[in-house]
């Protein structure tokens, strides 16, 4: 492979990662949203539970976000 096309393709990688990054964090600021939510608190059971499993999907979401991006740093090592 070629040194452009190697580069080509790191350049591909670091966009992928940015668009990764970007919805980590978007995951990561609506889990505290859940997490600061005066409303969590609420009484009501069914609420608490709904919220609940909101909260765990979007643990899921970022732990899946971070195996790719780590997944995706190593596919193309800088070099």
């Amino acid at each position: 492979m070629s040194k452009k096309d190697y580069n080509i393709l790191i350049e591909m990688r670091d966009t992928i990662i940015d668009y990764l990054e970007t919805e980590k964090g978007i995951n990561e600021d609506a889990l505290r949203a859940y997490d600061n939510s005066i409303i969590a608190q609420d009484d009501e059971s069914e609420i608490r539970i709904m919220r609940e499993r909101e909260r765990i999907k979007l643990n899921d979401r970022i732990f899946e976000l971070k195996r790719h991006i780590e997944v995706i740093k190593r596919m193309y090592p800088n070099g």
